[in-house]
């Protein structure tokens, strides 16, 4: 079948919780089978606590109504506490789903095949209001897409925030980037520990459309291409990142250091510096009060740049 559990016609308030989810496989057609679907017409559905894992789709797919369905799409969909790995497409794709919460997973083991790109998380068609924060990713091609294919309105509100993303690898023939950005509105990436990826940051590049309104701010970032910037990125915000010393930067295709780099997006706050993490990924000296109040609580004269704050 399709999936291993299914939520739809107006399913309300389900919680799937502690199960162990593998090996459903499809060898036929578009070979989809995932762990949990959500289909349009599902609301406040909880995924809890799982292992899903070894199966021929995603993990957790929440799925739009483009092209089969006319039902309203999934509303009120929180993901938090699971165990996401080594299927053949995602962790987790976020489709036509509204006010999503993507909380404190862990996600690893995704290669390239032929229907996706290694990515452990996808944001994509007209999601909107989605909440991805205090995730773990890492063993991936691709760490996080926002965009890329949409049949209406783009990915709108979406929020990456203390998020921690490592050994993201070109291996394989994958891109080696730990988040990809490409068209949506009014999204935010902040408090985010990158390290070990081969590029840390791409966005604007245009596919499907402009990346608008974008705020990068408060990223630790240790990667030897910290932040590629394409042409379409109206609105762009950036401040108070920590890059590591010598590290480069691409606008517009070329290749810059970081003095010529922030000139060019009219970023005043960020700096280069030690960018090195401890085994939990507590901040280093450089990162420490050096951040940008963006909202959320923090310890000390200022947020820690990165993803964990310490002495809270």
């Amino acid at each position: 079948g399709g999936a291993g559990i299914t939520t739809f016609n107006n399913a309300r308030g389900a919680t799937i919780e502690n199960n162990n989810i593998h090996d459903f496989v499809r060898t036929t057609g578009n070979q989809d089978s995932h762990g949990i679907v959500v289909q349009p017409a599902s609301y406040d559905v909880t995924v809890r606590n799982n292992d899903i894992h070894d199966n021929s789709g995603d993990s957790v797919q929440c799925l739009g109504p483009e092209g089969f369905s006319t039902l309203p799409p999934a509303t009120g969909v929180l993901v938090e506490n699971n165990h996401l790995f080594g299927n053949r497409e995602n962790a987790v794709d976020i489709k036509t789903c509204h006010d999503v919460t993507i909380r404190n997973n862990r996600m690893h083991r995704f290669v390239q095949s032929s229907t996706a790109k290694g990515e452990a998380l996808v944001i994509h068609y007209s999601a909107k209001n989605v909440l991805v924060e205090d995730n773990e990713l890492y063993d991936a091609s691709k760490g996080i897409a926002v965009g890329g294919n949409h049949e209406g309105p783009v990915p709108t509100s979406v929020v990456l925030r203390r998020n921690r993303l490592h050994d993201i690898t070109d291996a394989g023939g994958g891109e080696g980037t730990a988040i990809r950005l490409e068209n949506s509105q009014g999204t935010v990436v902040a408090n985010n520990t990158i390290t070990r990826a081969k590029s840390a940051i791409i966005l604007g590049h245009g596919t499907g459309g402009p990346t608008e309104s974008l705020r990068v701010e408060n990223n630790l970032v240790d990667s030897p291409i910290a932040v590629d910037v394409g042409g379409q990125a109206p609105g762009l915000q950036m401040g108070s990142n920590l890059y590591p010393a010598g590290a480069q930067f691409k606008h517009n295709g070329q290749l810059v250091a970081l003095d010529a780099f922030k000139a060019a997006i009219g970023d005043a706050t960020s700096n280069g510096g030690d960018v090195t993490v401890s085994d939990v990924f507590a901040p280093s000296p450089s990162a420490q009060d050096k951040g940008l109040d963006v909202g959320q609580p923090f310890c000390g004269a200022a947020p820690d740049i990165g993803a964990v704050e310490l002495g809270c």
